[in-house]
């Protein structure tokens, strides 16, 4: 008997981005590739008010006005959620056999019909902190400084969520250890609910890189003997920009013929002033900078399953990664091209080694990285993993 499932995200804003969107996209082209074997998913459909509102805002001249109307359209949503009445589902779930949440608000606008449900309720967390730690960082300064008071409900949204859960999907158990540090209580609940996990790694589409490797080191200024190591990526001291530099200096020092190529907007933090570290500045087109690389590094301080680590793997390129979150899942690839590392030395250390390798031993890695994405990481594989897993939480 075919099964139904409501993935509880509008159709029409799913895009190749990041968070709960870009992987229902990625998701979403992965079903279309493969049997979903007896079960159909469905989307909401129809225009998302919240985006059309925000447009609306970019569009206002005026900075006073545009802070006022940004500060109330805030407190309007936010308080209706945490304080409102009515929580009520934007369609009839009585219909589906599981629905599945993405977003722990949508799941708490939900509760009032999600009382009587009688399918599976599921949610997939995929923000690298508790959630409304992320939904306070968004707040204007004046919510910040003035309106605590009337925000502190907001860790209850996403305590309800996870109680009310019967299934929680994450990417993999080494995801979670931001959770344990930045989300009170989560220890505690995981260890008395270990029955509602369903561990799932994503998936990405192959990265594509618009430039060859000799025309981006040319129009760069780069030696075409050199070896590069890459980021791309925020610039910050959650994505381990600080380390970055400090693990680039050692090595720019100590090695006449390395560079340092980087791709992301810069701040809060900045570049190295440095001769040979090169930044690009946002690109339509990071797969050119880590394809013109030798290596490229994963620096995060904290995080929960990078998706760019995919995303370099597809380009079958080398990844040093530090041992934390999400990174510690790929440990177990020891036949490969993914290093990991606990401490900058250990990450010079690795570089210094792959810097004396021929660039034959270095193709066999990349080669290794590019298969073991082919294997594991495609949209397609990412898929299937998701069906399995929608059988085993129906039965």
């Amino acid at each position: 008997m075919m099964k139904k499932v409501l993935i509880y995200l509008n159709e029409n804003s799913l895009a190749p981005t990041g968070g709960s969107i870009g992987y229902n996209y990625t998701l979403k082209k992965g079903l279309q590739e493969i049997d979903n074997e007896g079960i159909e998913i469905e989307y909401l459909q129809g225009k998302e008010v919240s985006a059309d509102i925000n447009n609306r805002v970019k569009n206002v001249k005026a900075a006073g006005l545009k802070k006022l109307i940004t500060i109330s359209k805030s407190v309007v949503k936010k308080g209706l959620m945490m304080y409102g009445p009515s929580h009520k589902a934007k369609v009839d779930l009585s219909v589906y056999d599981a629905v599945h949440f993405n977003r722990t608000i949508d799941l708490y606008w939900a509760k009032d019909s999600l009382r009587d449900y009688k399918g599976k309720v599921i949610l997939t967390l995929h923000s690298p902190t508790m959630p409304c730690k992320q939904m306070i960082s968004m707040l204007t300064n004046f919510e910040k400084k003035y309106m605590k008071w009337f925000y502190a409900k907001l860790p209850d949204i996403d305590n309800y969520a996870i109680n009310r859960a019967d299934n929680i999907i994450i990417a993999c158990e080494e995801a979670e250890e931001p959770y344990y540090h930045e989300w009170p209580g989560y220890a505690e609940f995981h260890e008395k609910n270990k029955h509602k996990y369903v561990y799932m790694t994503t998936g990405t589409a192959p990265k594509s890189a618009l430039v060859t490797k000799e025309e981006m080191r040319k129009k760069y200024g780069i030696p075409q003997d050199a070896f590069v190591i890459s980021y791309v990526g925020r610039h910050n001291e959650i994505k381990g920009y600080d380390a970055l530099k400090k693990i680039g200096k050692q090595l720019l020092d100590a090695n006449d013929n390395t560079y340092v190529f980087i791709a992301g907007t810069e701040g809060p933090l900045y570049h190295l002033e440095h001769n040979r570290w090169i930044e690009v500045g946002w690109t339509k087109d990071p797969g050119s900078v880590i394809q013109a690389s030798d290596v490229f590094v994963l620096p995060n301080k904290e995080t929960y399953f990078d998706l760019v680590m995919l995303e370099v793997l597809s380009l079958g390129q080398i990844v040093v990664a530090s041992y934390t979150g999400g990174n510690k899942y790929f440990a177990k690839y020891e036949n490969s091209g993914i290093f990991l590392y606990s401490n900058n030395a250990e990450a010079e250390n690795i570089i210094n080694t792959l810097i004396k390798m021929s660039e034959v031993e270095r193709n066999e890695l990349r080669k290794k990285n590019l298969e073991l994405y082919k294997a594991e990481f495609t949209n397609e594989a990412f898929a299937k993993r998701y069906i399995d897993s929608l059988h085993k939480i129906l039965g």
